[in-house]
């Protein structure tokens, strides 16, 4: 078997034997500053509140919307995630009123409804 290579010497570590010490280029580093981003809010409780307790087509949409946000804001997008944020907040407002109104229609007509077939007796 011919002798084997050794391996050229880590930075850091004293030169092995029978190999010339080498110089080895400094790494330059530059800092970088961060700076914190708040998230604008999704508004993803007061979408699945709607959707669950109220109109559930219009408090879908406002689930879709503050998903959309979420993944905006993940991505880096805030303004996207801002946007979306907002139009979630109003599909579920959106929801939360017309359930109210139909709720009130409902109670309405059927108010109507029991009175006129009560009197007919």
């Amino acid at each position: 078997y011919p002798p084997q290579q050794g391996y050229p010497p880590q930075q850091g570590y004293p030169p092995q034997q029978g190999y010339p010490p080498q110089a080895y280029p400094q790494q330059g580093y530059t800092q970088q500053v961060v700076y914190p981003v708040q998230r604008p809010p999704n508004n993803q409780l007061i979408a699945w509140i709607s959707c669950l307790c109220f109109c559930w087509p219009l408090g879908l949409v406002a689930i879709i919307k503050s998903n959309a946000s979420d993944k905006c804001s993940s991505h880096g997008d805030m303004e996207g995630a801002r946007r979306y944020g907002q139009e979630a907040r109003k599909w579920a407002i959106a929801s939360i009123i017309s359930a109210i109104i139909l709720g009130g229609l409902s109670g309405v007509i059927y108010v109507i409804g029991v009175g006129s077939v009560g009197s007919s007796y």
